[in-house]
């Protein structure tokens, strides 16, 4: 945003400091998920063998299309109350979840019953191994019964979202991991190594943080409320309307990396499944630590276009894309050139197509996560149709082109993967960063000069060097591996100190070192 002020104008708080500070807070709770992620598979797949492992992958890919029943309703739950409490409207705010929340109980039933008759048939519908039948019938039902008293619940947790309490939201989340962890480790290590647990422990610890968030979200917006007088049909059909975007906006982006686990698990092998879902955990990670990260603006973006400071927002949305890209590219950049090396260390040369898996799926963040905040800015001015119908129809053909190649070549994980790279970066080039220019009203000169160039300026700079030293010697071990990536990292740091920052952003960069530099 282009100032450090706080405004509590219209009810809502739009100021860079707390924006941060969320931000930060978010991405450290995503840190610790991701590493409990990794611990967790290199310790399975060294333990039992690919056939029952990729029953995770299978039941998990399944699953991620729950949302999809549910955004009909949920979609516009968080827009809408934002909104309305931004200009005070508490009895507005009650309306809302007292129209929503009838019919998103009643879908909750019709989800346990779909999904717990999908549960028992599950051998009848995928590729399970038979003996591994009754574990993926277990996992499947846990998490329907899990997701289903989510969804009942959400509705009364945008209080979180009102408030920007992202802070408090990420502690809780991190207690959940480390709870979690606990479980986890307590089922691994003492009761044995079995896939089983990963769902158990994930399901329980979830459970826990529904209920917390439940009881906090509302203690901070009481007018969460249901109250049965205020139900309104209109409200609700407003609700379910603007969903109907968002869920097709959630159907394309689970086609975009889940899907192809189903295709691998129809027309490929378990090696196949296992090294696809590897290698599209780092990528996912990533995706979800960004948006995450993203998460704080939503509030701060609704609020601006409520106020109509479209020449703010538009600036806003250009230094996300470029903020975005420093903090990802950071990653992105190693993570695609030491691949193979990285794959090798951590779970051996049997699952070495992960590594063109991670190479592929890097390749795309330039391009998707320089409009990262195109979503929401759709979302905040209801401009939904034209964001998530497109990307409906561009992961169609993604998926299509998965079908394909699975089909007329023996390209396995490869394949898939190549398929969606094509399909996220088409439809980047071809449409949206266009959609982009429209919603900020800026041109392709501004995103340029603003987004790409010194956004990518550090990535450019840092993997010179990062290819440069694994050119001259490859990394064998994981302390060459660390060495190398932080040379890299220095080299980045000082490429975006002193090419990528703005003559604002240097001076924020002061404020913040000052700070702490007097703290301490």
């Amino acid at each position: 945003m282009s100032s450090d002020t706080s405004s509590a104008h219209e009810g809502v708080r739009i100021s860079k400091p707390l924006v941060v500070v969320n931000s930060i807070s978010s991405v450290a709770a995503k840190i610790l998920n991701m590493s409990v992620l990794l611990w967790a598979f290199q310790y399975l797949l060294n333990r039992i063998p690919a056939e029952e492992f990729a029953i995770l992958p299978v039941v998990t890919a399944t699953m991620v299309f729950a949302p999809l029943f549910f955004s009909f309703f949920t979609g516009g739950i968080s827009r809408y109350v934002v909104t309305a409490y931004a200009k005070h409207d508490n009895d507005r705010v009650t309306a809302i979840v007292s129209s929503i929340f009838p019919p998103l109980v009643a879908a909750s039933l019709v989800f346990l019953l779909i999904g717990g008759l999908f549960a028992y048939n599950i051998d009848h519908v995928l590729n399970i191994a038979p003996r591994m039948v009754g574990d993926a019938q277990l996992m499947t039902f846990l998490l329907v019964v899990s997701f289903s008293i989510q969804m009942i619940a959400l509705p009364f947790g945008v209080g979180y979202h009102v408030k920007q309490a992202f802070v408090e939201l990420n502690m809780i989340a991190i207690a959940r991991d480390l709870f979690r962890i606990s479980l986890l480790f307590m089922l691994l290590l003492g009761v044995g190594p079995q896939v089983l647990w990963v769902v158990v422990a994930t399901v329980i610890s979830e459970i826990v943080q529904t209920v917390v968030v439940f009881i906090r979200s509302r203690a901070k917006v009481p007018s969460l409320v249901f109250r049965p007088a205020l139900f309104s049909r209109q409200q609700a059909g407003e609700l379910m309307n603007f969903g109907v975007w968002t869920s097709l906006g959630r159907l394309g982006s689970m086609m975009h990396t889940n899907a192809a686990t189903i295709v691998l698990n129809i027309f490929g092998t378990p090696v196949d499944v296992t090294s696809y879902y590897i290698g599209a955990t780092f990528y996912r990670q990533i995706v979800s630590t960004v948006a995450f990260a993203s998460q704080p603006l939503l509030p701060v973006i609704t609020a601006m276009h409520a106020q109509e400071d479209q020449v703010r927002l538009g600036h806003t949305v250009f230094r996300g894309g470029r903020y975005v890209l420093w903090a990802a590219m950071m990653i992105v950049t190693p993570l695609a050139i030491y691949s193979e090396a990285f794959v090798s260390l951590y779970l051996g040369n049997d699952y070495m197509i992960a590594a063109t898996v991670i190479v592929l799926l890097m390749v795309i963040f330039p391009f998707t996560h320089s409009t990262v905040l195109l979503p929401m800015t759709a979302m905040a001015m209801a401009r939904v149709r034209e964001f998530f119908l497109p990307a409906f129809l561009f992961q169609v053909a993604g998926l299509a082109l998965m079908i394909g190649f699975s089909v007329h070549t023996e390209l396995g994980a490869v394949g898939v993967t190549l398929s969606l790279t094509l399909a996220a970066v088409g439809s980047q080039l071809l449409y949206f960063w266009w959609l982009t220019f429209r919603l900020t009203e800026q041109g392709p000169g501004a995103f340029v000069r603003n987004v790409l160039y010194p956004g990518l300026l550090p990535a450019i700079a840092g993997g010179a060097v990062w290819a440069g030293l694994n050119l001259i010697s490859p990394p064998q071990s994981w302390a060459t591996l660390i060495l190398f990536g932080g040379i890299g990292a220095c080299f980045y740091v000082i490429a975006l100190g002193l090419f990528a920052l703005n003559a604002s952003e240097r001076k924020d960069l002061q404020k913040i070192t000052s700070h702490f530099a007097l703290k301490g």
